[in-house]
């Protein structure tokens, strides 16, 4: 039983979408409590309630995968009422951590993310695969939380170049994620971009966009970073930028999701030690 419950909330998303809400407390500087323990805790909660009812949405399809199959719903282990049951505790949970973190603005969002990645992304990923660009809205949305529990403002050019770089992070992220697991998202009846897009199209697609993001991140690590590192984290940046690019460029996806998954920490980090 708990170890279906931690499937259905997947704590390793959820705790990496937590991380990113307290990132966007500590970059703001300001805030207490509510903005380094209860936004966090609350982001992680509404993640667990996200996926598990994303996992109710999908309990059909996630059995024709094999990369999802022995999830509880899709497995049968656990019935879809109480798959939904748990959504609820969870999304709620979070919400309701919302609330005394950052008032009606956090909670706002909240409702938000569950519009986006339930209401919008879910069903539109059997429709088109233009369903990525509307889930790296809710995925670019963790740093926002916490800056708003910790009393910035939502407009602050400050954390909307943050929530630029989750974003063009996000969508390659998932992409690269869908043409690892093609077959499986094909067998599903997912509309995948491999589908969509002759395969020189879409590698060169999926270049511009992770180098986009290098080129974004580098920007941003030089612009908002320490100026002792200045003149060496984002020269690195883009150097590693423009490798990934074109790992990605020509189909090698591992290599490509092995240097963004390295890049994000490094130019978050950069971004805080100039909070210090």
């Amino acid at each position: 039983m708990i170890r279906d419950l931690a499937r259905l909330a997947r704590p390793k998303v959820s705790l990496a979408v937590a991380t990113g809400t307290l990132f966007g407390a500590l970059y703001h500087g300001g805030g207490g409590p509510q903005a380094v323990l209860l936004a966090p805790a609350g982001a992680f909660c509404l993640c667990a309630g996200c996926s598990a009812l994303n996992q109710v949405q999908e309990c059909g399809l996630d059995a024709r995968m094999e990369r999802t199959r022995n999830r509880p719903l899709a497995s049968g282990r656990m019935g879809v009422g109480r798959g939904l049951f748990w959504a609820m505790i969870f999304g709620l949970a979070g919400l309701g951590l919302f609330l005394p973190a950052g008032g009606a603005p956090l909670f706002l969002v909240g409702l938000a993310i569950v519009a986006v990645y339930n209401g919008l992304y879910t069903p539109l990923k059997r429709v088109s695969p233009v369903a990525l660009l509307a889930g790296g809205v809710a995925g670019a949305a963790p740093p926002l939380t916490g800056w708003l529990a910790a009393g910035g403002g939502w407009a602050d050019p400050r954390i909307l170049w943050v929530a630029a770089i989750f974003y063009l992070w996000q969508v390659p992220h998932f992409w690269l994620l869908a043409e690892k697991h093609r077959e499986d998202y094909r067998r599903a009846g997912f509309a995948v971009l491999h589908a969509a897009l002759p395969p020189r199209l879409r590698a060169r697609l999926m270049g511009v966009w992770v180098g986009a993001y290098f080129v974004a991140l580098g920007c941003l690590a030089g612009l908002a970073g320490p100026a002792s590192l200045r003149f060496i984290v984002p020269p690195a940046l883009l150097l590693a930028g423009a490798l990934a690019a074109g790992f990605a460029a020509t189909d090698r996806h591992g290599p490509a999701t092995a240097a963004m998954h390295a890049s994000l920490p490094l130019g978050l980090a950069t971004l805080l030690l100039n909070t210090i």
